[in-house]
């Protein structure tokens, strides 16, 4: 009887541990973003990302542009738009992605930041630095 008891508390002690959902490592799913340029090419916005790290991670990419905002001021989006890594309007070759905007952005000049999402939520998605672009002048 005392064996009994004495499994039956086991039990109900080991089950009173917290449970959870193991989480990944952070620093081995993370992705970077090593280098980004920008450039106005007939009037449509080419935007060319190198990333790093664990790139099986990549759920979407969204590129923020300011039209006309002050250089030195906080980055303040006014177009965002949505890239998912295997659509056919991103060109991609080994860890450079290319992006084309053709919308109509009238702004004399334009500042680009790319964000990366991660597949999982509990990283935070990876910025580029800000990149500036200015209207050619003729």
């Amino acid at each position: 009887m005392k064996r009994l008891l004495l499994c039956i508390l086991l039990v109900f002690a080991a089950a009173c541990g917290k449970k959870e959902w193991p989480q990944p490592v952070v620093s081995d799913e993370l992705i970077q973003i090593n280098h980004i340029e920008a450039r106005l090419d007939q009037g449509c916005v080419m935007i060319n990302a190198k990333l790093g790290g664990r790139l099986v991670n990549l759920e979407y990419f969204l590129v923020e542009i300011e039209q006309d905002g002050c250089p030195t001021c906080p980055f303040t989006p006014s177009y965002t738009q949505k890239f998912y890594p295997y659509s056919p309007r991103v060109y991609r070759k080994e860890n450079s992605f290319i992006f084309t905007i053709c919308e109509p952005l009238p702004a004399k000049s334009l500042r680009i930041r790319l964000k990366v999402d991660n597949t999982h939520h509990i990283i935070e998605p990876a910025l580029s630095e800000i990149v500036t672009l200015e209207p050619n002048t003729p």
